[in-house]
């Protein structure tokens, strides 16, 4: 039995008044996106999640501004958030993502 996704949005995640992806205020809620520098937490739709429509990242840095945010969220630095990806790519996550 595996627990929850330990990257996955956590109860201090903030939620928008609109979604990320394509700015509408229904059926929303937070979701988790993986970067080439790791893991961030954005407001999204139901119809986005369910057509992969994920919210734009213009930068490297709010790439990194954003991953360091969550990182925060989940009281992690990066380093932890680097090693909990290199465990899962090796195949010893917990299968979701």
């Amino acid at each position: 039995m595996t627990g929850p996704d330990p990257l996955g949005p956590s109860s201090r995640c903030p939620r928008a008044d609109r979604c990320e992806a394509c700015g509408t205020t229904r059926q929303l809620e937070v979701a988790t996106y993986q970067t080439p520098v790791g893991v961030f937490c954005a407001t999204i739709c139901d119809p986005c999640v369910d057509t992969r429509n994920a919210p734009p990242v213009r930068s490297w840095l709010e790439a990194f501004e954003r991953v360091g945010a969550h990182c925060e969220h989940l009281a992690i630095d990066l380093d932890q958030m680097g090693a909990l990806l290199r465990r899962e790519q090796q195949g010893g996550g917990d299968g979701q993502g």
